[in-house]
């Protein structure tokens, strides 16, 4: 008789449902958590390069301030330092923000 209440009992795992609930509740969590703010920060950057016209201020992915003083596509020509004469090509993927350098000298105070 034992044998026969041994067959007719569910498997310690838990039943496919629950399971199945778990790893929804996971990928929940992994949508509100990280998928979804990358993505709204990535629109947000698409949207600012899009945005970026002749005359504006960027900083490169690579750390350079310049001026953009042309386009054609996805290509921007940027114009580095003081100079005017140093014209760079850079792709629209590189611009990381429209910013302009923070360039003015800031004195210390010394402690007496």
């Amino acid at each position: 008789m034992n044998h026969l209440f041994l067959l007719t009992t569910e498997p310690a795992g838990g039943s496919f449902t629950s399971i199945l609930l778990l790893y929804a509740a996971i990928f929940a969590i992994f949508w509100f958590f990280l998928i979804r703010p990358q993505r709204k920060k990535q629109k947000a950057v698409t949207a600012m390069q899009n945005s970026i016209e002749n005359g504006d201020s960027v900083l490169t992915s690579g750390g350079l301030f310049g001026k953009v003083v042309d386009h054609v596509n996805d290509v921007y020509t940027i114009e580095l330092g003081l100079n005017k004469t140093v014209r760079v090509y850079i792709h629209k993927s590189a611009i990381t923000s429209k910013a302009e350098p923070d360039v003015t000298v800031v004195k210390e105070e010394e402690e007496e």
